[in-house]
C-alpha cells in the first residue's frame, strides 16, 4: 500500500519534525513513489497462481487493511493532553485546542475511508490507489489546518515557544542543536526533489516493441511523467518552515503537489497501456524489475 503510515508523517512531522524526522519522514515522498507506482518491481504472480496463492492473496490483502486500521489508531497519539499540560491554556485556548483536537479525528476517519479496499495488481490500478490515498490526505490537511493556526495564533510567545520544545525535548542531542540554530536535520528539496528518476523511455520502448502509435502514447506519457516531476518539485521548500502550522502549511502544498502529479500521469498511463496487447503488457510489467535491479 502507498505511503501506510501517511496520517502520522503528516501530523507528527508537521509538528515536531527534529524529534520525528527519523521515523520515515515526510519529505522522502514524492515523484520517486509515483515511479515505482507504475514500475513496481514486485513479482505479484505467487499471490495470483499456484495452490498457494489464496492464502497469500488473503494475508496481504489483511496485512493492507491492518496498515489502515493501525493508521487510523495513531489519532490517539496526538498530545493534546500533553499540549494542555505544557501551555496551561486559557479557558478560550483550551476551547480552541478542543476544535484541533475534533479535527485531527475526523481526519483521521477521513484517512481510514481512503485506504484501498482492494489489492492493485497493474500500473493503471496501482496510481488510481494512490490518487485515492492523495485525496484522503489532501481532505485531512484541510481539515486539520485551520484549527491548528487558529489555537497557535492565540499563544503567547512565551506558550508558543512552550508548544515548540515538547517536541524538542523528546528529540535526540544532535537534533536538538539542530533545531537550536545549527540547520534542518535535511533540506526538504534535497530528500524530495534532487532524486527524481527520470522515466525510462528507451528501456520501455526495447521491452514492449510499441508500433507507432503505441510509440506516440509512450512519448506523451513520458512528458506527462517529465511535467508531474516537475510539479512536485517546485513544491519542496528549501527549509523547513519554523512553525507547525507553517510547516504544516507547506506539507499540505506537498501533498497537492503529488496529487496533481498523479493526475496528470493517469491519463496518458491509461492511454498508452491501454493500447498494449496482453503480451504487451506482461512484458511492461517486467521492466520495474529491470530498472530496480540496475539501482
Amino acid at each position: 500500500m502507498f505511503w501506510p503510515y501517511a496520517y502520522g508523517d503528516v501530523f507528527y512531522d508537521a509538528l515536531w519534525p527534529y524529534a520525528y524526522a527519523s521515523y520515515d519522514p515526510f519529505w522522502y515522498y514524492g515523484y520517486d513513489d509515483i515511479y515505482e507506482g507504475i514500475f513496481s518491481p514486485y513479482d505479484y504472480g505467487a499471490y495470483v497462481q499456484g495452490r498457494r496463492a489464496p492464502a497469500r492473496m488473503s494475508a496481504l490483502t489483511q496485512g493492507a487493511t491492518a496498515s489502515c486500521n493501525d493508521e487510523a489508531a495513531e489519532v490517539t497519539g496526538w498530545p493534546i493532553d500533553q499540549i494542555q499540560a505544557a501551555l496551561s491554556p486559557s479557558p478560550q485556548q483550551t476551547a480552541l485546542l478542543d476544535d484541533l483536537g475534533n479535527a485531527i479525528i475526523k481526519a483521521s476517519d477521513v484517512i481510514r475511508s481512503h485506504c484501498p479496499t482492494t489489492l492493485a495488481f497493474t500500473p493503471t490500478d496501482r496510481l488510481a490507489h494512490m490518487q485515492q490515498r492523495l485525496e484522503g490526505l489532501t481532505q485531512a490537511v484541510s481539515l486539520v489546518q485551520p484549527p491548528l493556526a487558529k489555537f497557535y495564533a492565540s499563544l503567547s510567545d512565551e506558550q508558543k515557544a512552550r508548544f515548540n520544545d515538547i517536541g524538542n525535548a523528546s528529540a535526540k542531542p544532535q537534533e536538538q542543536g539542530q533545531r537550536a540554530g545549527q540547520g534542518s536535520v535535511q533540506s526538504p528539496r534535497v530528500t524530495c526533489a534532487e532524486s527524481v528518476m527520470a522515466f525510462p523511455t528507451d528501456q520501455v520502448d526495447h521491452v514492449v516493441q510499441p508500433d507507432a502509435a503505441q510509440r506516440a502514447k509512450l512519448n506523451a506519457l513520458a512528458a506527462a511523467s517529465a511535467k508531474a516531476a516537475d510539479q512536485i518539485k517546485a513544491s519542496c521548500p528549501s527549509a523547513l518552515p519554523a512553525t507547525p502550522p507553517d510547516r504544516l502549511a507547506a506539507e499540505g502544498s506537498h501533498v497537492q503537489a503529488m496529487l496533481a502529479a498523479v493526475q496528470t500521469i493517469r491519463p496518458a498511463l491509461a492511454d498508452f497501456y491501454g493500447a498494449l496487447s496482453d503480451e504487451q503488457k506482461a512484458r511492461f510489467n517486467t521492466v520495474g524489475r529491470q530498472l530496480f535491479a540496475e539501482k
